[in-house]
């Protein structure tokens, strides 16, 4: 392999470091079947005006002839890639040109539909030349299982002659890689060094059975592109890395931090195996990354049962007992018993601080996730994050992506440099999310290796001849899971004699891992007794690890303090050798768990009848029991890991009702709100939720009886949701939760319930559908006979008829929620949310000096309310205020508190506006940076993924403001019109005059 690195660009403190590659997945995609169905192979989007370069061949399977077949259509599939704007599609394209004169494996397509292709869905080009001996990364779509697209990694070894029977104008690259196979044909070849797309693979070598040269494959050079008839750039000199926004953490907390040398958090971490086997591959390259400053973040990713969690304690094992391991303090998490991004946050935020800063000072997510990555500097740490595949999505084009904006968040700043600690994650998933990032690394844990395979079954009892032991390894695939079964197998029926193998009927070499799994323990299943497998079947109700005590008191059907010393000994017995045979395990706290798919396997077992039930009904009770009383004071996801627990057997139990009670009363603590408005933990109250819905779908009803306790279940999701940026699913959990209060005649509830709808319509910029839903507001609010209810609705249809334009309507609206404030409320004045849209309108008016009032007013309850969302957009309006009244050092300040109270909440629109107002100050009084454009990259990622297409039409237009005072016109051209065409599909009428403004700057500039 290479030993070149990409280099990173030097920077001082608090500058942001040029650390993130050009993202291939962005500008990869599918070449299809005529039907569309089929992948036939890759392709590179090598222009914004639609080209695509893919190889002859790979056009011709998909039933084209490049050189005669200018017509005929070839369908290519635009994956939707990460959390940018914009949708998967598949669209039809034809050859554009081609290499009629030659061999040469290449064509480019022209595809049809919307262009040009955003920028950063296009590749940026150079000729391979100056490539040699670097290392590469490419990206395409050859089926590993059920996975369609797969990375390979490798180095550029240089020009080679062509085959004699071909003539081409541009001799081939050779690659050295492993990991390109069939589907990979069209696959961009990114140069780490230069950050350049240097070539597409054409083709790999099928070594013969002695595996000589069995990691060859080719590629066209790029610099091909010049030498047709096609204007493509090629870029020379390598282009520089994207910079990354470093954690920033307020100084105050900074200096209270008390990080504790050489600590350990281990608990989760499962004890060493005693049957260890060497991994030497995959611990050289670990013991390699962490001596190389570069890496920040290593992945080790595998199948599951591949020995990854394994590797992982041994590793640290080792480099604790070392010198430099001495300096770190180790903090491991198991996401497999804590699915969690708020449990995990919060469990971390108190080990780097070392206790000294409260959850409670940063209630939101990503400003835990921030703190914890900007305290890094102060202490190495090493943190091991264990089974991250259940936070990462498992299918679709989202495939490998983290599912929480919050850890992503935390991923990104841990891969930052500026500190000296160190993050080992496994899955069974590549984290797409840090490819990217030249400080991250991927190592690939492999099968065993014969030899190591045949020290396994050795060290696990069995016995044989070399031969006999290295078939064993051979027909099971060195899956080390398989095998330790197997060997419990062998153990349990034939004494340990590998010769006796042959009784498991021989798997197929194409058995998916976790079929193999299966099957092994379909023979293992018929060699246990009654007693055993009841156990196990039993066991497998537990989803997390468990403590000896609970499985006494769960388990039995007899009680234990009951039964006789004899009956307690024998299950003692019987548990001692399923612990032993590695069918259960224990961790470093002593309590014992079933491998993923061991679990799932005898849960398939167990039958959904009341016996089971009745079994989590215990497990339900047991976690109650020792469960933190509300009395003793509750105040960190900790103190409720018990609860939720109850939570989730009570729901498995089917008793929906007495689940609902537990969460209002034990985890919400009534109209507390702990587990939400309290602890801010969105993410973990929805995981929750999904317990009461079948599969976990939101998409259903929930299974709760109730009618009024289905309602409230469906607008706490809702608002989970919200809270968490995604609107159109909000949406859809408010339109079901206002159908279930009407249905009890909970018409208040119902009028709330559709003022939301209402909010999170304007909010998606369905403004067409939304005067709907504000006369549903109107007659639930009538219904209701509560004024306020009708207040909240007259300030939302002026809010709808202000962004359409219709000034006197909204005007007559805003009005009328005046005089009703002050005829029934206390507070005579328009506050929170519609206090700030009335303030919008007033300013859109140019009447300035009542805008500034209502915002006065309306910061003063919000304050006294604790509304820090609230709060921080009155900031933001007194700062677009003060930037009208050409007021820059007012504008500052307003914008900079604003700012500092978005980066501590959960409301990620906050956020997306406190950075629009930073990007206006900029604009009118700053200089103007491509660090700015990042910052609106940020803010544009969380207004897309969130669903605030208002926000993304905004920020649209202050990116093409922002690329046209950089001199980049191409940009700034395609975010107005992308702007513009948006505001005009939904009705927007400030989109539609901000980009007509825009529009004439660029005019001018040009």
């Amino acid at each position: 392999m290479g030993t070149g690195k990409p280099a990173m660009k030097a920077h001082s403190a608090g500058d942001a470091p040029r650390i993130i590659l050009q993202d291939i997945r962005q500008f990869t995609v599918q070449i299809r079947d005529p039907d569309g169905k089929r992948v036939i192979g890759t392709g590179v989007v090598i222009s914004r005006g639609g080209l695509i370069a893919t190889c002859a061949h790979v056009v011709r399977a998909a039933g084209v002839e490049p050189r005669v077949s200018r017509q005929a259509r070839v369908v290519v599939y635009l994956p939707k890639t990460g959390r940018g704007p914009g949708a998967s599609e598949l669209r039809s394209a034809w050859v554009i040109a081609c290499f009629s004169d030659s061999d040469d494996d290449l064509v480019c397509l022209q595809v049809d539909g919307p262009l040009p292709l955003p920028m950063d869905r296009v590749a940026v080009l150079g000729a391979a030349g100056d490539s040699y001996w670097h290392d590469f990364r490419s990206y395409g779509y050859r089926q590993l299982g059920d996975y369609l697209g797969a990375w390979a990694r490798g180095v550029i070894l240089g020009e080679v002659d062509p085959p004699a029977s071909r003539r081409l104008l541009l001799n081939p690259v050779q690659l050295e890689s492993k990991n390109i196979d069939a589907g990979m044909s069209g696959a961009a070849v990114l140069d780490v060094e230069r950050n350049l797309v240097v070539g597409v693979v054409t083709e790999t070598w099928i070594a013969e059975l002695a595996g000589k040269d069995r990691d060859t494959a080719w590629a066209v050079n790029a610099g091909l592109l010049d030498l047709s008839p096609l204007r493509v750039d090629l870029r020379s000199d390598p282009l520089p890395l994207v910079e990354a926004q470093p954690a920033r953490v307020r100084p105050a907390l900074a200096d209270r931090a008390r990080p504790r040398v050489a600590a350990r958090h281990m608990d989760f971490a499962p004890l060493p195996l005693p049957e260890w086997v060497s991994r030497d591959t995959a611990l050289q390259q670990l013991g390699e990354s962490t001596g190389e400053d570069h890496f920040l973040v290593v992945s080790l990713v595998g199948f599951g049962g591949e020995g990854k969690t394994s590797i992982a304690r041994r590793w640290v094992d080792h480099l604790s007992s070392s010198i430099r391991g001495e300096q770190f303090s180790v903090f491991w998490w198991s996401f497999t018993e804590r699915a969690s991004a708020d449990d995990f946050l919060e469990a971390a935020l108190d080990f780097v601080s070392g206790g000294a800063i409260s959850p409670e000072e940063l209630p939101d997510g990503r400003a835990r996730a921030e703190c914890v990555a900007g305290l890094l500097d102060l202490h190495p740490y090493l943190f091991v994050l264990d089974g991250f595949e259940v936070m990462q999505h498992q299918d679709g084009d989202n495939y490998g992506s983290v599912k929480s904006t919050d850890l992503r968040d935390f991923l990104t700043f841990f891969a930052t440099p500026d500190h000296h600690s160190f993050c080992l994650i496994t899955t069974r998933a590549p984290v797409f999310d840090l490819v990217p990032y030249v400080t991250h690394h991927q190592v690939d844990v492999e099968p065993l290796e014969t030899e190591q395979g045949k020290e396994l079954l050795r060290n696990l009892g069995i016995f044989g001849s070399d031969a006999s032991l290295e078939q064993v390894v051979r027909d099971w695939g060195g899956h080390a899971l398989t095998l330790s079964l197997v060997a419990a197998y062998l153990a349990s029926r034939h004494g340990g004699d590998a010769r006796r193998v042959t009784s498991l009927p021989k798997p197929h070499p194409d058995l998916p891992r976790d079929a193999l799994v299966r099957r092994v323990l379909q023979e293992y299943d018929a060699c246990l007794s009654d007693e055993e497998r009841t156990l196990l079947v039993r066991y497998s109700v537990f989803r997390t690890p468990v403590s000896d005590d609970a499985l006494r008191l769960i388990l039995p059907d007899t009680p234990w303090e009951e039964a006789s010393e004899e009956w307690q000994q024998a299950r003692t017995a019987i548990f001692r050798h399923l612990v032993a045979a590695r069918i259960v395990r224990r961790d470093a706290s002593g309590r014992t768990v079933m491998h993923p798919l061991v679990r799932d396997y005898f849960a398939s077992r167990a039958a959904d009848d009341e016996d089971r039930r009745a079994l989590h009904r215990r497990a339900m009770n047991y976690y109650l029991s020792t469960a933190p009383s509300a009395t003793a004071g509750r105040h960190t996801l900790e103190d409720l890991a018990e609860v939720v627990e109850a939570v989730h057997h009570a729901c498995r139990a089917s008793i929906y009702d007495t689940a609902c009670d537990i969460v209002h009363d034990q985890l919400y603590e009534g109209e507390r709100g702990l587990i939400t408005r309290e602890l801010n933990a969105y993410e973990s109250a929805l995981a929750v939720f999904a317990d009461f819905y079948p599969g976990g779908a939101l998409i259903r009803h929930p299974l709760v009886p109730d009618g009024a306790s289905r309602g409230w279940i469906q607008h706490e999701v809702a608002t989970c949701l919200q809270m968490l940026g995604r609107l159109r699913e909000a949406a859809m959990a408010t339109r079901r939760a206002t159908q279930a209060f009407k249905a009890v005649g909970a018409w208040h509830d119902a009028a709330v319930s559709c003022q939301n709808m209402a909010e999170l319509q304007l909010s998606l910029g369905a403004l067409p559908s939304c005067r709907l839903v504000v006369a549903e507001a109107f007659n639930l609010a009538r219904r209701a006979a509560d004024e306020e209810d009708v207040l909240v609705a007259e300030t939302l249809r002026g809010a709808l008829a202000h962004l359409q334009g219709r000034t006197q309507e909204a005007g007559e609206a805003f009005a009328e929620a005046l005089r009703i404030a002050r005829a029934h409320t206390p507070i005579p004045a328009l506050y929170s949310s519609s206090g700030i849209r009335y303030a919008d309108y007033l300013r859109r008016l140019g009447r300035a000096d009542e805008a500034r009032r209502v915002h006065g007013v309306n910061l003063e309850v919000c304050r006294a309310a604790g509304w820090r969302g609230d709060e921080a957009m009155c900031l933001s309006g007194l700062g677009d205020l003060a930037l009208d009244a050409n007021d820059p050092d007012g504008a500052r300040q307003w914008y900079d508190r604003s700012l500092r109270i978005a980066r501590g909440i959960t409301r990620r629109d906050v956020l997306i506006g406190a950075l629009m107002g930073q990007a206006r100050w900029r604009l009118r009084f700053g200089s103007t940076t491509p660090a700015a454009i990042q910052e609106l990259k940020q803010a544009l990622v969380m207004a897309v993924a969130g669903g605030y297409r208002l926000a993304e039409i905004e920020v649209h237009l202050l990116m093409a403001e922002t690329y046209g005072r950089l001199g980049d016109f191409d940009a700034a051209w395609e975010s107005t019109n992308y702007g513009e065409q948006m505001s005009i599909e939904i009705g927007y009428h400030w989109g539609q005059e901000r980009a007509r403004d825009v529009t004439l700057r660029l005019e001018e500039g040009v």
